[in-house]
């Protein structure tokens, strides 16, 4: 009997040669392709028309190639593209199209050894934990070969690049003058922001790590700072006005100041929450992840919206964008969206909208940030990954579950949530907060306070008593 397709926050992956092979990914596209089809999935949109991207991974267009020739000859119309592609835009060729579902060959920012398959939903969007369920249920029912089915190679890049192009005001960016430097890190998002941007302003893009390199430089291909020191070295050694970076398959965003500090998510969310709402570009609430800093909910007090908490995973922020609740949305992990282009996730309109921000602020980005913090207050944040094997960070959990403490690293407990992971609340001030990763033995420790050096001492403290158990 074959072991049951787990879904992670985001599809499925595995690493290569174990257990992401040729034939478990054709498995895995079975049962997607077997559920988009089916009589029971009451989605809207063409089901036989499917867009296919992939990123720069190892294998990815080998994969891709592989599962577009699988699909055709089950009778699907399969969109090939014909170069590595960010994830959101299969999402937006979905939407647009009018179709039931997409698929995209990644594993996002997962380490080199990994890849993966996504699913892109009727909406635009990742497939809510509903239809993941569905399609692991649809596993081992292949469909029987079907005539009518191909494959063409085409551009799906240029037109969702110029759909983001025009969710923007590209002019104010243009004539914003500023010097902004764009990390790919390998990855999908290429020179994307460079060819958006143009030349047709003073404001000028510089690419950086812009070509396929399925070991990413020898780094993970998430925008976060022990990742970032290709882009940290060139801010010392030229002047930007910021640093914009994206991941391995263009869908999150990270940005660093022109110091080379790195600004968190959280921020990044809060000052973009709080342009486009002045600017009615946005209207109802904000969401954030279980991750996510108590930044947001002093950002929707002042501008009296509701906030929403979801699970981690953007999926769960995209129903509250389709549903009409939330106008903007995001988590800690650097994935952002806004409702009026797609309840989705992109790395690349995100870099844009930051740059719009600062040029209809009228000020440099490290004024904002010195603004931002004079609004609101400022907060510490760090998080620190832990691999130890996985029956170690079970049991580390469960005891902390049974007793949670009433003090910790100095910092009186004044609550305990459970919505995804376990978190420990310090009142208004600040938290911490343990969750197993869905992918790898691996727990995130995450917290945040007002004050930096108690950051530190829990993440520490916490980092401790893990290894002392292991």
């Amino acid at each position: 009997m074959k072991d049951e397709i787990v879904f992670g926050t985001d599809g499925w992956r595995g690493r290569i040669a174990r257990e992401l092979t040729f034939e478990s990914t054709a498995r895995v596209i079975d049962a997607m392709a077997t559920w988009n089809v089916s009589p029971e999935n009451s989605d809207p949109g063409d089901p036989w028309e499917v867009p296919l991207v992939y990123d720069t991974r190892f294998l990815s267009p080998e994969l891709a190639s592989e599962s577009a020739g699988q699909l055709a000859r089950k009778g699907f119309r399969v969109l090939l593209s014909d170069r590595p592609a960010p994830t959101p835009c299969a999402s937006w060729h979905v939407k647009s199209r009018g179709l039931r579902g997409g698929l995209a060959i990644t594993a996002s920012h997962n380490p080199p050894e990994w890849n993966g398959v996504k699913y892109k939903a009727h909406f635009g969007g990742s497939g809510t934990p509903a239809t993941y369920a569905a399609i692991a249920s649809s596993a081992d029912r292949p469909l029987p070969d079907r005539p009518g089915g191909g494959v063409a190679v085409t551009d799906l890049v240029g037109p969702w690049a110029e759909a983001v192009g025009r969710a923007v005001d590209l002019g104010a960016i243009r004539a914003a003058g500023l010097k902004v430097l764009f990390d790919a890190m390998h990855g999908a998002a290429g020179t994307l922001l460079e060819e958006i941007v143009g030349s047709a302003g003073p404001t000028r893009v510089t690419s950086l790590r812009s070509r396929r390199d399925p070991l990413f430089g020898g780094v993970h291909p998430e925008p976060i700072p022990e990742h970032l020191g290709a882009s940290l070295e060139r801010l010392r050694a030229e002047r930007y006005d910021l640093a914009l970076a994206s991941d391995g398959d263009g869908d999150r965003l990270g940005v660093l100041a022109p110091d080379g500090t790195f600004v968190t998510p959280h921020r990044i969310l809060a000052l973009l929450a709080e342009s486009l709402a002045e600017r009615g570009r946005i209207g109802g609430g904000i969401a954030k992840t279980f991750s996510t800093s108590l930044l947001l909910d002093r950002v929707a007090a002042r501008l009296s919206v509701p906030l929403h908490v979801t699970p981690i995973g953007f999926k769960y922020i995209a129903e509250k964008m389709i549903s009409g609740e939330v106008g903007i949305g995001g988590e800690e992990s650097g994935g952002l969206g806004v409702a009026f282009f797609l309840p989705e996730r992109d790395g690349v309109l995100s870099a844009l909208l930051v740059l719009e921000a600062i040029a209809h602020s009228g000020i440099s980005f490290e004024q904002l940030l010195e603004r931002q913090d004079s609004t609101y207050g400022s907060f510490a944040y760090g998080r620190r990954d832990i691999r130890l094997p996985m029956p170690v960070l079970r049991s580390f959990l469960d005891r902390l579950a049974a007793a949670p403490p009433t003090v910790l690293s100095g910092e009186k407990v004044t609550g305990v949530s459970t919505l995804d992971g376990l978190k420990l609340e310090f009142g208004n001030r600040g938290w911490l907060l343990h969750r197993l990763s869905g992918t790898e033995p691996i727990i995130r420790i995450y917290a945040e306070h007002e004050d930096p050096e108690t950051v530190r001492r829990l993440l520490a403290d916490t980092e401790q008593a893990l290894r002392s158990l292991a």
